[in-house]
């Protein structure tokens, strides 16, 4: 099949971005040639797919969205199937990495130009006149959008998480915690806490400065490409600045993960939250939200723990404090038991096999 994939802008360290790549990869592996269309693509392309850039010159966001959609629309007639990753009219499949935009957005917030042309880019795909399909990543965010559009049941597919397996912990961890700890000139007894994400304010960075503060010895180390001044200032305000690491977008994240004690992801909203799985295999305790479509993940593993959205930061700070306690070899037993047991690992395939078994883009 010719594949259309549709993204407003690819950069190299976003979990949809790695994800629409891999399923494109992994599509093009069966025999099928892919074509993707963005506004912006950050970094290496990929082989054998094209990456066809369609520039936009609207001044916002909104209407950078609008305008994108209104071009790429013009070119994919001749594809078997329009897989968007981001929301927009015609689209045969979308993928549901983006959380339910009408529970966020209520009146009179809807109405502003803003936000009224992205709940309008959500209706078209999950109204009940819509015939896109939905490969869904998040048992509560499908929920949400069936509440709120009324969405068929028998226009989702399912999927399970898609974690790599190169986040699993490796016999060799305590050399390569070792030396990744020397590089950061830490020593094993010096509690590291870590953050990784792109958004830093929807994933809860301002509390875990917060946290960072009520545990004197800790250093927290922010694995991500986002805007770091609000966040520094916030670190100076209450004098950890000098604690605090942003260390940018990082190719090795395996290694952060098994040389880390803690990973802080208190996020605010969270459609999936990927680095819960990768942490809990790596045999890192979480400390995350409700709000995280994969915090259950957490919970059945009892592989940290998980707070109610509206907890208070003495709780937050606290719950750290105690999961830091714990002894690092219990949580390591713990992480390879559910990074066996876990289904957890086969996204891209069952994506790529969803577009295959529907490949008229039409309801069964």
């Amino acid at each position: 099949m010719k594949l259309a994939f549709v993204l407003f802008e690819y950069f190299p360290f976003g979990g949809l971005q790695r994800d629409m790549l891999a399923i494109a990869q992994a599509a093009v592996a069966r025999g099928h040639q892919v074509t993707i269309f963005t506004r912006a693509w950050e970094g290496g392309k990929p082989k054998d797919i094209t990456v066809h850039l369609l520039p936009v010159t609207a001044g916002s966001n909104h209407r950078r969205d609008v305008q994108f959609a209104g071009q790429v629309s013009e070119l994919w007639a001749d594809f078997d199937l329009r897989v968007g990753f981001n929301k927009m009219p015609g689209l045969d499949w979308y993928y549901a990495a983006d959380g339910c935009l009408s529970e966020r957005y209520s009146w009179p917030r809807s109405w502003l130009p803003r936000y009224r042309s992205k709940l309008d880019m959500e209706h078209a795909v999950f109204a009940q006149g819509s015939t896109t399909r939905i490969l869904s990543i998040s048992p509560p965010q499908k929920s949400l959008f069936q509440d709120h559009y009324g969405t068929a049941e028998q226009r989702f597919i399912d999927l399970p998480p898609g974690i790599r397996r190169d986040r699993v912990l490796p016999q060799c961890y305590e050399s390569v915690r070792m030396a990744h700890r020397e590089k950061l000139d830490l020593t094993d007894q010096q509690p590291m806490l870590l953050f990784v994400g792109s958004g830093f304010r929807t994933k809860g960075l301002d509390r875990a400065i917060h946290v960072l503060a009520e545990l004197p010895e800790a250093q927290l180390f922010v694995v991500g490409d986002d805007r770091p001044e609000r966040f520094a200032a916030l670190a100076r305000r209450l004098g950890v600045m000098s604690r605090l690491h942003f260390m940018g977008g990082q190719d090795n994240v395996p290694e952060w993960l098994w040389s880390a004690d803690l990973l802080l992801h208190l996020a605010y909203a969270e459609n999936t939250g990927t680095v819960l799985l990768e942490a809990a295999i790596a045999g890192l305790p979480v400390l995350t939200t409700k709000a995280c479509g994969y915090s259950p993940y957490i919970e059945q593993a009892a592989m940290g723990q998980v707070m109610n959205d509206n907890a208070s930061l003495a709780m937050m700070a606290l719950a750290a404090k105690t999961l830091l306690m714990q002894g690092r070899d219990d949580w390591r037993q713990r992480g390879r038991v559910f990074a066996a047991s876990a289904d957890i690992y086969d996204l891209v395939e069952h994506a790529v096999s969803a577009l295959e078994a529907g490949d008229d883009g039409e309801q069964e």
